[in-house]
């Protein structure tokens, strides 16, 4: 179990935690291309064209926790909080007051294109397969898992897992405003989806109680898949290949540049904002129902006498029926995508060829504030550091 854990946290969460600023960097170049799927009211000064398969990629990931919530100084040795030599109170005090939680989003495109469209408009027109995804571990089983047999007694919960992949048909289009305030621009991009798979699962309640002679447990959890089959043996497998369901999301975004005159080197400041993702999906096709609702007994802890391998062999089966996951025909549900606010400030140097700026960042219940500093030294170069 302790094992299990910390491979969860470290090995899945801790890589994805750093990828977040670098996929926003682009917001405060003004030549980038993608820019304008973190705010549909920016504009490429060129048009694009991407080939299925050499289109943008990007991964997103965030979470509450690092490393140094598992990882603890002890002299001159480094030791993971499941190490003796780290004190229960001193891993405890470092949690964080909401449950620990990874939030994943990757996206990939499989072509799309930018164009000028008359003196003031900019459209886009892009496929995408897009995958987002959130885990929470409860910091009850966390507790449990430090404090190892002492703790053997109670009811918490589990945690949850939620895992959505879907394509999107994104048709965007961004106009100058000029006529109303001079650097006002706002855009607007509508997307059609299409379900391509989706599964979600909660641990409710884990009840357990030890006693000098018997080990007891119950478990109780519920959840939802589409296109996804939880067979009896306890293997997981797709259904046939096809889509699941299908939806609709908009974003909407609004920029507004003021133009600066002077010595100094700055040459303007754009405020900037959008709001992304707002829709969802109805998963409607290949739907199962899953429970997981098992108890578990062992008793004579204290008795070895006698048939002990027929004794292990009994209590490896209990454990497999405990932990079997029952699928039956389920209901159509809802995925609500995970909609994000950015709101952003950048000032242009010397001729637009740097930038520096900041970037606030919102969405399912966390947020970041990144200062960003970048050049260009060519059309087709950016560096910046988040």
């Amino acid at each position: 179990m302790k094992r299990f854990v910390w491979m969860i946290l470290l090995l899945v969460a801790l890589p994805g935690a750093t990828a977040s600023a670098q996929s926003r960097g682009s917001w405060f170049f003004g030549n980038s291309l993608l820019r304008s799927k973190l705010n549909p009211a920016f504009a490429p000064k060129t048009g694009y064209a991407s080939l299925p398969g050499a289109g943008s990629f990007s991964a997103d990931g965030v979470s509450n926790v690092g490393l140094q919530h598992f990882i603890f100084p002890q002299g001159d040795a480094n030791e993971l909080f499941l190490s003796d030599a780290v004190p229960a109170e001193t891993f405890l005090s470092q949690l964080p007051s909401r449950d620990p939680y990874l939030q994943e989003r990757v996206e990939s495109d499989l072509f799309g294109f930018g164009m000028k469209m008359g003196r003031d408009g900019y459209a886009t027109l892009s496929l995408s397969v897009v995958g987002d995804g959130r885990l929470v571990l409860s910091n009850d089983l966390l507790r449990f898992a430090k404090a190892g047999s002492s703790a053997v007694q109670g009811i918490f919960e589990g945690g949850s897992a939620e895992l959505s992949g879907y394509a999107a048909l994104s048709a965007g289009y961004s106009h100058d405003l000029g006529a109303l305030a001079e650097g006002l621009r706002a855009g607007v991009r509508v997307k059609l989806l299409s379900a391509l798979g989706a599964g979600r699962f909660a641990i409710d309640r884990i009840g357990l109680q030890s006693g000098p002679e018997e080990l007891s447990a119950t478990l109780h959890g519920t959840g939802v898949t589409a296109g996804i089959v939880f067979q009896q043996e306890g293997k997981v497998s797709l259904t046939r290949p096809g889509l699941h369901g299908n939806g609709a999301a908009i974003d909407i975004g609004v920029s507004y540049s003021l133009p600066v005159e002077g010595p100094l080197p700055l040459s303007g400041i754009e405020l900037s904002g959008s709001v992304c993702d707002l829709g969802g999906l109805r998963y409607s096709q290949d739907v199962s129902s899953l429970l997981l609702d098992h108890q578990f007994a062992f008793s004579g802890i204290d008795d070895f006498t006698g048939d002990n391998k027929a004794k292990f062999e009994q209590m490896a089966n209990d454990l497999a029926a405990f932990t079997r996951v029952d699928s039956s025909e389920g209901e159509p549900f809802y995925h609500r995508l995970p909609a994000s606010v950015h709101l952003g400030a950048t000032a242009r140097l010397w001729r637009d060829k740097a930038n520096a700026g900041l970037l606030y960042y919102h969405a399912a219940g966390h947020h970041n504030l990144m200062a960003a500093g970048g050049i260009s030294p060519f059309e087709w170069l950016n560096l910046g550091v988040n």
